[in-house]
C-alpha cells in the first residue's frame, strides 16, 4: 500500500511541478487504503484524469490550468493529511 500510494504522489508532484502526463499515467496507478485514505486516493485519481482529459483546454486557458493543478495541490494535501492520520492509528503509511 505503500508503494501505490507513493506512486500516487509522485504523478501528482509532477504535475505540480509544471509537468504534463497522459491517460497512461493515470491509469498505470494502483492504491489501496481504507476511510479517509482511500476516499482522497478515489477525488486524486479522477482529479487526474479531468486534468488528462482537459489537456487542450487547459493549453488554451492559463487560469484553467492554474485551478486545475490547485485542485490537484488540494488532494495531495487531502492524502498527506489521510496518510498521517493512518500512520497515527496504524503505523503502515
Amino acid at each position: 500500500m505503500v508503494r501505490d500510494v507513493k506512486e500516487v504522489i509522485g504523478v501528482l508532484m509532477r504535475v505540480l511541478d509544471g509537468q504534463e502526463i497522459g491517460q497512461v499515467d493515470v491509469e498505470d496507478l494502483g492504491f489501496e487504503g481504507e476511510g479517509e485514505l482511500q476516499a482522497a486516493l478515489n477525488a486524486a485519481y479522477i482529479k487526474l484524469l479531468e486534468f488528462v482529459h482537459d489537456r487542450n483546454v487547459r493549453r488554451n486557458d492559463a487560469a484553467a490550468d492554474r485551478a486545475m493543478r490547485e485542485s490537484l495541490q488540494i488532494c495531495l494535501d487531502q492524502i498527506v493529511v489521510a496518510c498521517d492520520r493512518a500512520a497515527r492509528a496504524e503505523p503502515s503509511c
